[in-house]
């Protein structure tokens, strides 16, 4: 497994994927919790793609969360049929919900259930690590939004993922630590609409995934992953990972804003005021250690001359980042309206 071109690392890659549609496509809790179990068996292989003895650790750790959590998911639905005798009915019974719930949660990576997910990604690539902070959540996320309970723990884990994120990142000098709580911070962000409207919920992801492509791609580029090393020469364009940082900050008028501002009206809209500004807070909390990374790169504007063009295959990422407020805004503005209507209707 030392060739990252070994050609079973396709099966893997495949079997992960694989694994992750089958929990989407499915309306049946035994079959999502099957697709979770196959997209970590195709997973566990890839996190060992170098062979090294830290990364072997980091892959026995991330087992041994998403069995425990696997374990809890598959016990409280098993509990739930004896109740129901059916796999594809809501959960009622609220105590089972909550199991369920802080299963899910703990497969997220959310506070207070983060523990684990720090520790693992500051000894992974860039690469595994996109995939852990993107595509590993997006079968959870969806087994969430079908649940049937109080609203009241997920807005108080909401709104500790974000806090907890943006503060725990102050002060970090990693780059993929700090890349990892911001995702848990956002993470916050995504949680707080999932019940009411699992759209808007989506379209934040894939945002997040957008803004991640080119950014997390750029850093890697770097001579290392420690804060200071922004400072050194490469053969990145600074201003556009500079604006990359930025939006991923939710620094208007960029991309990030955009669904940030979604959210935030939604959430007004229902009156929760309080939660609004607590996310706000964590927000500008996070705001601060994202500008300190921007200023680590304009430090050396001065070499910008070396190579001014952004890498081709993400310049339509890049641009949509940049020119968001003209092209994306007036899109996502209609897709809330029409999904508040219907969420007012219901």
């Amino acid at each position: 497994m030392n060739n990252k071109f070994f050609p079973s690392n396709f099966l893997f890659i495949t079997i992960m994927f694989m694994g992750t549609m089958f929990s989407l496509s499915s309306s049946h809790w035994l079959t999502m919790w099957m697709g979770l179990e196959l997209n970590l068996m195709g997973f566990l292989p890839l996190m060992n793609i170098k062979g090294k003895m830290l990364e072997a650790e980091a892959s026995i750790k991330y087992f041994i969360i998403q069995s425990m959590s696997s374990s809890i998911l598959i016990i409280s639905s098993i509990i739930m049929y004896s109740y129901t005798l059916s796999w594809y009915s809501m959960f009622t019974n609220s105590t089972i919900s909550y199991l369920i719930m802080m299963s899910l949660i703990m497969k997220l990576g959310g506070a207070p259930l983060h523990f684990w997910l720090p520790s693992i990604t500051k000894q992974m690539s860039w690469s595994i690590l996109f995939l852990i902070l993107t595509w590993q959540k997006l079968a959870p996320l969806f087994m969430l939004s079908l649940l049937n309970t109080h609203y009241t723990p997920l807005i108080i884990i909401s709104i500790t993922s974000t806090m907890i994120g943006s503060i725990m990142a102050l002060n970090q000098t990693n780059i993929q630590l700090i890349m990892t709580y911001s995702s848990i911070s956002h993470l916050g962000w995504m949680l707080s609409m999932v019940l009411l409207n699992s759209t808007l919920t989506m379209m934040y992801f894939i945002i997040y995934i957008i803004i991640s492509i080119p950014l997390m791609n750029m850093l890697s580029t770097n001579t290392g992953n420690q804060l200071f090393m922004l400072t050194q020469k490469n053969k990145s364009n600074n201003m556009v990972i500079i604006s990359l940082i930025l939006s991923l900050g939710g620094l208007p008028p960029l991309l990030g804003f955009m669904s940030k501002l979604t959210i935030l009206i939604s959430l007004v809209q229902m009156k929760m005021i309080m939660m609004t500004l607590l996310l706000l807070t964590g927000t500008l909390i996070s705001l601060y250690f994202y500008l300190n990374m921007s200023l680590m790169l304009m430090i050396k504007s001065y070499l910008m001359i070396e190579n001014p063009k952004a890498p081709k295959p993400y310049n339509p990422l890049i641009i949509l980042n940049l020119f968001s407020s003209f092209i994306i805004y007036p899109l996502i503005t209609m897709i809330m309206i029409y999904a508040m209507t219907i969420l007012h209707k219901s």
